[in-house]
């Protein structure tokens, strides 16, 4: 059975109204323009936007725990959004038969868990054998973490909406399909 790895923002979802809400919750709901500003610029990394908006100077290391920590609250209080499904998503549930589905994702466990769960998902998922930023540090585009994935899985193929992840499937020697985010009508012959 060939493995799909799926890529979760931008393939599956939009991740970006789960990082706002969190962003804004962080800050005490200020700057809600000047984050937007920051996104619109292309800025998607939730730590740098948070550091060009806030007083607080603090590590990667405490950013992430303080985000997870709010994350977790805003979920326990259900004041997250609930997340778009693409059809990407769709064609997941429709062969989840077919395949055996894993993530490779620069995001959060918690995150991800969240969108699966709340998109219908999470029980077509290895979720042992995904990857994520608590399991490896590495970014995608390094090879690293589908690597990871190759290790369990030799007949993989990637399905993702960043050619920098593609560069890193590239270097993991694993194939891949880019599609467009939002993309409608995902394409099975390509698998």
């Amino acid at each position: 059975m060939k493995t799909i790895i799926c890529d979760i923002d931008g393939t599956i979802t939009d991740m970006w109204p789960i990082e706002k809400s969190v962003l804004l919750c962080m800050v005490k709901n200020n700057f809600e323009n000047e984050i937007e500003r920051l996104r619109s610029l292309g800025i998607t990394n939730t730590y740098k936007i948070f550091t060009k908006i806030s007083k607080q100077k603090i590590t990667k290391y405490k950013y992430f725990n303080l985000y997870n920590k709010i994350f977790s609250i805003l979920l326990k209080n259900n004041k997250l959004p609930i997340p778009a499904k693409y059809s990407f998503a769709t064609w997941i549930f429709s062969n989840r038969n077919k395949y055996r589905f894993v993530y490779v994702t620069g995001g959060q466990k918690s995150e991800t868990y969240y969108i699966l769960r709340e998109l219908g998902l999470i029980k077509y998922f290895n979720l042992q054998n995904s990857v994520d930023k608590t399991i490896c540090c590495f970014s995608k585009r390094t090879g690293v973490p589908f690597k990871k994935i190759k290790l369990q899985f030799s007949d993989c193929i990637l399905v993702s909406d960043s050619s920098s992840d593609c560069k890193g499937a590239v270097l993991a020697k694993i194939p891949f399909i880019l599609i467009k985010p939002k993309q409608k009508n995902f394409n099975i012959k390509k698998i």
